[in-house]
């Protein structure tokens, strides 16, 4: 397998091609790698590479001549596929790592400054990739990422052939936990099954834990993995009976923004109060919060309670005979205030013995959101004892950007027509409680 890298800082990757088993696959002549330097193709003194962008813009860019000359010169005679680091590529993935290393000659073209002369890209590229959603200072720490991933999958370079086909992202699931001596550590024991010398078990165990982790820590790749058979069983072992029971909504007046974006405090209306207490009930959350500041709002709050739930019969009537004041008062004596949502992560985390799992939710795009299918098989997992969750709206024109970046997971938005994205707050609980607790469709 060969390597040849177009970069302006070819010392860099020293470290990097002399240590482990990278080092050790190229000493044993299984992996090549090499450098072209597009400074050797420059004709000024000073052996320029980049200029001022046309256009005008912070910053240099990697000129077109130095740079594709490079290119071709470190393709050479033979065909070669040609890869530029770039923060705006394709994402890597593992499926792909495993089809480059069936390429014969890669050429990894490593970006600086502001980044390359576009006219690169489309003269002397065969394809974008991007290592991750952040930038970094140039491609090079991109390029030794593709090198070392690339080169396990070269024959010879690792001494377990299983190594590749068992690790994280070969089946689209994140690796189980593994275990060595001692048998305990500070409390901590291996898991017997690991102990019992059961292979089959405990190859069941390892696939249950893979779920589990991805579940937990990568519900997206999850949202998107082919259950087999088997998958399907060892899940349903997994599977907690009354999730519900052990979420709360929190319904957030501050801080929240308007229409102009400024953060602004709502008002708590009777609408909100009655509205997503009957959904919480209906589906059987543990508990619906309304948070505010303002006092006087949380007592207007408690006076609603008190007409609805001060008379309440001792036994609920069936659905025939109970009264509607029952069945109202009911629903909302799950209803709670606090004044911000510290304060009711606190609560939930002292009636459970452990934080919840925060999930916001809005109608913006924002970060990378979890999707409704995945969000769903993650807060059925029940493994190690059931987490409580807190379900996070905001009133208003949605959540603000702090509050969003402090949770657990970002829902993705409802769904509806592309040109009109506004549901009413009740509106979008009723429809994300029926998404993740309602029964699934036939």
């Amino acid at each position: 397998m060969r390597f040849t890298v177009v970069t302006i800082f070819p010392e860099m990757f020293a470290s990097v091609l002399e240590a482990g088993v990278l080092g050790r696959a190229i000493a044993a002549g299984a992996v090549e790698v090499s450098f072209v330097n597009p400074r050797d193709f420059t004709s000024d003194r000073h052996r320029t590479v980049d200029d001022t962008p046309y256009g005008g813009g912070p910053g240099m860019v990697m000129k077109v001549e130095p740079v594709v000359a490079a290119i071709e010169a470190a393709q050479g005679p033979a065909p070669a596929h040609r890869i530029l680091l770039s923060a705006g590529g394709r994402p890597l993935k593992q499926q792909r790592v495993q089809e480059l290393a069936a390429m014969p000659h890669l050429v990894l073209v490593c970006g600086r400054y502001e980044g390359v002369d576009e006219r690169v890209a489309e003269t002397a590229i065969d394809e974008e990739i991007s290592v991750g959603d952040f930038v970094l200072t140039g491609g090079e720490l991109g390029a030794m990422s593709i090198i070392d991933a690339v080169a396990r999958y070269v024959p010879g370079v690792l001494g377990e052939a299983a190594s590749t086909s068992e690790e994280s992202f070969s089946e689209g699931l994140v690796e189980y936990p593994q275990y060595t001596r001692p048998t305990e550590f500070r409390g901590l024991a291996v898991p017997a099954i690991l102990q019992s010398g059961h292979h089959e078990r405990i190859r069941q165990w390892r696939r249950q834990q893979a779920l589990v982790r991805t579940a937990r820590r990568r519900p997206d790749l999850l949202a998107g993995h082919r259950f087999s058979d088997e998958d399907r069983k060892l899940w349903s072992e997994l599977t907690s009976v009354e999730p519900a029971a052990r979420t709360y909504v929190a319904l957030v007046h501050h801080p929240v923004y308007d229409r102009n974006q400024r953060i602004v405090t709502s008002a708590v209306t009777n609408l909100d109060v009655h509205d997503i207490a009957r959904s919480s009930a209906t589906y059987g959350l543990a508990g619906y919060f309304v948070v505010t500041p303002v006092g006087a709002q949380r007592d207007k709050v408690a006076e609603i309670l008190a007409v609805w739930t001060e008379d309440l019969d001792p036994v609920p009537g069936d659905r025939k005979g109970g009264k509607d004041s029952d069945n109202r008062g009911r629903a909302l004596a799950r209803v709670r205030t606090a004044a911000s949502l510290a304060d009711v992560k606190q609560e939930i985390a002292a009636a459970h013995g452990e934080p919840p799992l925060v999930v916001a939710t809005s109608a913006r795009a924002g970060r990378e959101s979890v999707g409704f299918e995945a969000l769903r098989r993650e807060l059925h997992v029940d493994v190690g004892g059931p987490r409580p969750v807190l379900l996070v709206f905001g009133t208003g024109w949605g959540l603000t950007d702090d509050i969003i970046a402090e949770t657990d997971r970002l829902l993705a938005p409802v769904g509806g027509r592309p040109r009109f994205n506004h549901l009413s707050v009740r509106s979008a609980v009723a429809i994300i409680l029926d998404r993740l607790f309602g029964q699934p469709m036939a």
